[in-house]
């Protein structure tokens, strides 16, 4: 069972004597070219006694204890010559090593120089302790080997079981790198590491982890003057934090640029922000200004078009009246003729009363006959075109026949529009029939294909396999594509989409066994590879089947390999889950936030990919999202049916397609029905070669005229009236004539207008195209067409609105600039003030012409470098300085405990011992009442608290406490500060309490205010010292012979100390049974300790070199008095002179 952690019962130290010889104890100490002790071994033997040494300052007593520091205390712990006052690295295993004897100004380079017994380094130093116990002889022994490697002085930790020496094992060693195989050939453990060697002593001696420690600080102990320094100094081991706050500062130096880069993105960022707002403004007033410019550029050829678009349709209805113009002309006057024909036949028939009319007039209406039948032919022909057109109205007159005409022009266009555009229809109506057919045909070779495997690959990649397998005699089930080998869990099928989008590619790799490799790729290389009669694309993985080491075993829940199933018993499925894990983990986010906060690779259900920190990728394509095309899995029955119920949806699509073509076949027959019976129409000329009517009422008059005549037999008179009819013809025809003339005369005038006008309005539009800027002035047309009333795009008023819109469009040109100006200004000025602040910017200039790279930069900043600098600064402060600050401050607090718990550990051990009778000690740890240390764990606290905080506002805040604190700790001129508020042991006022052993009250109480003599406080100090020793080293009073260690170096602990107490404390050491080293300069004061030592030594110094010799306690007596002597000798001579 374990012990309890207390040292002993107050009954057990009653009964029991501590044994003056058992537990282990220093036999002997040898020493070999170690400091000044110098070419040969030196021996100090104590044989386990306690034992005095003595000897005048600089003697070597330090040198010495130093050894025995080395020996037993590790390095960075052990206080070399603290007795005399020395600083930190003053002295050094290497000043031991080379035997340092003095340190003068050097002349020659300002410096201090050091003189040296052993400068060369050609040799190795030994220093040796054998530990015995008394009771049964059992020794072991501890050796240091230490040797010049060049560059520094390393050693040797060297252990054995027994008493050993320098001279039986440690003669003849070559100072190079074979001597620690030389040392372990002499049945020594040897090692380069301080803590395997402490391991070998702590087995043995059984000490607790801190005993060196404590013995360390006993040996330091010589001025008991304050209590707290006391207990701070010698009960608690100073830890070095200089690790951590150097760790700390580096971070911090870290953190401090990123806050410094992000203030400045920040700054950037706030003084671009006007810049975008009014750039903002600026850009959309001056895009309303380019656009009426470019509008004003574009003004003339706008009109231009805009001319010839509507002088050409009306140059060609002017054309074709002036046609039909010279037609009536032509036709009024052959009238004109015929009627001065009868006007003349008329008049000779007066005049020969008439007697020859009745044989003319059968004539007359034979010829009349015979022309009404040709005109009923043509207007039966001119209305039957007429109907074919749609038309259906009766064209009898002029008037209708003028009506219908003018129609032609714009039913050619508009006829001819339609055409065109059936036609177009109809080969687009072909080509998808077309695509249809080839995509149905497709369909039906890769449900062939489906039919042949199990999988979901398409038709092409399985012909390429089966040629590859058949070309080299393999199994398809040898070269699977990885698509054969994974599927998508059925629960999952929300993300099915995003998945096929991501293993797409990796999916229609082929898979193939490094044992296949040079056959298959020689294969590849050497074949064309092709499928469907085009060639194809493959690619393949080479794979090493025994290569399992990558698979990642720990998914995320959110992972989209967690999202997968796997064909079973396959040999390459460890390698492919590998493969996944390594090139495909991506995170499954549920939300677009979740997306952007996420690093590295990721995807939404809605195929939203992201693959590092700028790349995105989404793709809403049809066949992606169409489950027929998805690749993997191993069972396509699914597959099958979809692409079944395609190719039914292709047929019903064909067949509407085939209908629409029909259709459109059917219009086309009427559009071009129509397009001829128009030029059919256009045939006819005049309406005079369809007038039909004017033939038939003249065979009427010609018969009334010949029954007439038959009739009355006053033919003189009718032929007057005859006469008088035609008269008044003929006035009607000469001035229809007149009007048809002018009617010419008007349509060449304005055929020459129109052409003139086109011709002009092209030659512009040819400049246009010379300049290269006719493309760059039809962008603005449609801004034009929508800035004039269609009604005003006629001949009449094309001229005037072309002059109105550009006295509207440089009045809005006026304006805008107006309103420009301003803008622009207060654009300039905000550009000024980031240039001023950030002059470096390289090619920025506060002009208007930089605003595009004004705007880029913020949004570089934005899009980039703030979230950058951000994510930089968080993580420093979170993940960095913030962690690093809270196990600073988590190392700091567990030291504060670590001291309570040994303070209490003390005080089970203090419980035990009396202080004066019937009381015992009991130690009580204060937290210091200090300004400096309270503030300094505020601040730390401070530091850490609100870190789950996220706001940029909380994390500012928390930045600037961490600054005030690490730029104070970073200040040298701190330091003072620094190395009191950092030392745990600084954080507690001690109290000792002394307790009445049987009312358990509290009787008096020591601290460092209280005025306690000295010699109180010494005597307080010395049981506070022995009951640390006791409890290191284990030391049990019901175990008094067990093989514990025993050894205690006091270093001039008495010098200042009355007697009384001093034997107070020799007695304490004494009651445990530990042996003492005594330091002690050689005066009369050391013959204190004469009761409670068995063997003194003497160190002496000669020609800088040290030596040490026995004593007997009578030779020792001898040397006191005649040290005091001298010592009052030289008093009397200062005080004579």
């Amino acid at each position: 069972m374990k012990r309890a952690n207390t040292l002993f019962n107050k009954t057990d130290f009653a009964s029991v004597n501590f044994s003056q010889t058992s537990g282990f104890r220093l036999k002997r100490l040898e020493l070999l070219n170690w400091g000044t002790f110098d070419q040969q071994v030196h021996t100090v033997s104590p044989e386990g006694q306690s034992t005095l040494l003595v000897g005048q300052n600089g003697s070597g007593k330090s040198t010495l204890v130093d050894a025995i520091l080395t020996l037993l205390v590790k390095p960075g712990v052990r206080n070399f010559n603290v007795a005399a006052g020395a600083k930190k690295r003053e002295r050094t295993e290497r000043t031991y090593f080379e035997g340092a004897f003095d340190r003068n100004a050097d002349g020659d380079s300002d410096g201090i120089k050091t003189r040296c017994l052993r400068p060369k380094k050609k040799h190795y130093s030994v220093i040796l302790a054998c530990f015995q116990n008394g009771v049964d002889d059992a020794a072991f022994s501890l050796a240091q080997v230490l040797y010049w490697n060049g560059q520094k002085v390393d050693k040797i930790y060297c252990f054995s079981d027994g008493d050993r020496t320098i001279t039986g094992d440690f003669s003849q060693l070559d100072s190079s790198d074979g001597i620690l195989k030389a040392i372990k050939d002499r049945d020594f453990k040897a090692t380069k590491t301080f803590t395997e060697y402490e391991g070998w002593f702590r087995k043995i001696t059984k000490v607790k982890k801190k005993a060196m420690d404590v013995f360390n600080q006993t040996v330091a102990v010589k001025d008991i003057e304050n209590l707290n320094e006391f207990i701070r100094n010698h009960m608690l081991e100073p830890q070095n934090w200089s690790e951590r706050l150097e760790a700390l500062l580096a971070h911090f130096t870290q953190l401090n640029e990123a806050h410094a880069c992000l203030v400045k993105v920040r700054d950037q960022e706030a003084l671009l922000a006007p810049v975008a707002r009014h750039g903002q403004e600026y850009a959309r007033v001056n895009g309303q200004l380019e656009k009426a410019v470019s509008k004003s550029q574009g003004l003339d050829a706008f009109f231009a078009q805009k001319a010839i678009e509507v002088f050409e349709p009306a140059l060609e209805r002017f054309q074709q009246s002036l046609v039909e113009v010279r037609k009536r002309k032509q036709s009024l006057k052959e009238e004109l003729n015929a009627v001065e024909e009868e006007q003349r036949r008329i008049k000779n028939e007066i005049e020969h009363e008439g007697g020859d009319r009745l044989k003319t007039i059968p004539l007359l209406i034979e010829t009349a006959t015979s022309e009404l039948k040709r005109k009923q032919e043509r207007h039966d022909q001119y209305q039957q075109a007429l109907n074919r057109t749609g038309l259906t109205q009766i064209v009898s007159c002029e008037t209708d026949f003028q009506d219908v005409h003018q129609l032609i022009p714009e039913q050619h266009r508009q006829l001819d529009t339609a055409l065109k555009e059936n036609e177009e229809k109809k080969n687009d109506l072909i080509v998808h029939r077309a695509q249809i057919r080839n995509e149905r045909n497709e369909l039906v070779v890769e449900l062939e294909s489906l039919d042949r495997q199990k999988g979901n690959l398409p038709e092409w990649s399985i012909s390429l396999r089966e040629n590859i397998c058949q070309e080299l005699g393999l199994s398809e089930k040898e070269l699977p594509f990885a698509a054969e080998l994974i599927a998508v869990q059925e629960k999952e099928q929300d993300w099915e989409s995003s998945i096929e989008k991501v293993l797409h590619s990796f999916g229609l790799s082929l898979l193939v066994p490094d044992r296949y490799y040079h056959m298959v790729s020689r294969h590849v290389e050497q074949t064309k590879l092709t499928a469907r009669g085009r060639g194809q694309r493959l690619i393949y993985l080479r794979i090493n089947e025994h290569v399992t080491s990558r698979e990642t075993t720990n998914q995320q829940s959110n992972s989209m390999l967690s999202k997968l199933r796997y064909k079973d018993g396959h040999a390459l499925l460890p390698w492919l889950k590998a493969e996944l894990a390594s090139r495909f983990d991506y995170r499954c986010c549920e939300t677009i936030e979740e997306l952007q906060q996420a690093s590295g690779l990721a995807m939404t259900s809605s195929r939203h990919v992201k693959t590092g920190s700028k790349r995105h990728d989404k793709d809403d394509r049809e066949q992606l999202l169409n489950r027929r095309n998805f690749i993997l899995g191993w069972d396509n029955k699914e597959k099958r049916q979809r692409i079944s119920a395609k190719i039914a949806e292709l047929n019903v699509t064909e067949q509407q397609l085939s209908q629409y073509l029909a259709d459109i076949d059917a219009d086309l027959v009427a559009i071009r029905t129509r397009i001829h019976a128009w030029n059919d129409l256009r045939a006819f000329g005049h309406y005079s070669e369809i007038d039909w009517q004017q033939h038939q009422q003249n065979i009427v008059d010609l018969e009334a005229e010949k029954k007439s005549i038959e009739e009355n037999s006053d033919a003189i008179q009718y032929l007057r009236e005859q006469a008088a009819k035609l008269a008044s013809k003929r006035i009607g025809l000469e001035t229809q004539r007149e009007g048809a003339i002018r009617d010419e005369s008007r349509l060449e005038q304005s055929i020459q207008d129109a052409e003139r006008l086109i011709f002009n309005a092209q030659n512009a539009i040819d400049d246009f195209k010379k300049e290269d800027v006719w493309e760059q002035f039809r962008f603005t047309f449609d801004e034009l067409e929508s800035s004039v009333d269609e009604n005003s795009l006629t001949i009449e008023e094309l001229l005037k609105t072309q002059d109105s819109l550009r006295k509207t469009l440089d009045k809005e040109q006026i304006r805008l600039r107006k309103k420009l100006d301003p803008i622009a200004g207060q654009l300039t000025l905000a550009m000024s003030k980031f240039t001023k602040k950030f002059s470096k910017e390289a090619d920025l200039l506060p002009q208007v012409a930089y605003l595009d790279s004004f705007l880029g930069l913020r949004q570089r900043i934005i899009d980039e470098d703030l979230p950058r600098h951000t994510d930089r600064f968080k993580e420093r402060l979170n993940d960095t300085v913030t962690r690093e600050i809270g196990l600073f401050r988590a190392a700091l607090e567990k030291e504060r405990r670590n001291i309570e718990d040994k303070i209490e550990t003390l005080n089970l051990s203090l419980r035990q011992l009396d202080f004066r009778e019937g009381t015992y000690i009991q130690l009580e740890p204060n937290r210091v009442n200090n300004h400096e240390i309270i503030e300094f764990q505020r601040q730390l606290r401070e530091c850490v608290e609100g870190s789950f905080e996220d706001s940029a506002e909380a994390n500012e805040a928390r930045f600037v406490r961490i600054q005030k604190l690490v730029l104070k700790l970073q200040d040298e001129g701190h330091r003072r500060w620094r190395d009191k508020v950092v030392d745990v042991r600084n954080w507690f006022d001690f109290l000792a309490n002394v307790i009445d052993e049987s009312t358990l009250q509290q009787v008096s109480s020591y601290d460092d205010s209280t005025g306690q003599s000295g010699g109180e406080k010494a005597k307080l100090a010395f049981t506070i010292l022995v009951a640390a020793i006791a409890f290191q080293y284990d030391l049990d009073p019901s175990e008094p012979d067990e093989q514990r260690f025993r050894f205690v170096v006091v270093d001039e602990m008495f010098s200042k100390v009355d007697d009384q107490h001093a034997e107070y404390a020799l007695k304490l050491f004494r009651q445990f049974g530990l042996q003492l080293l005594i330091v002690a300069p050689l005066d009369a004061k050391a013959c204190v300790t004469q009761p409670f030592v068995g063997s003194y030594l003497h160190v002496t110094k000669k020609n800088n070199r040290s030596e040490v010799f026995q004593m007997t306690a009578k030779e020792f007596a001898h040397y006191v008095d005649a040290a005091d002597g001298a010592r009052i000798g030289n008093s009397q001579n200062r005080t004579e002179r």
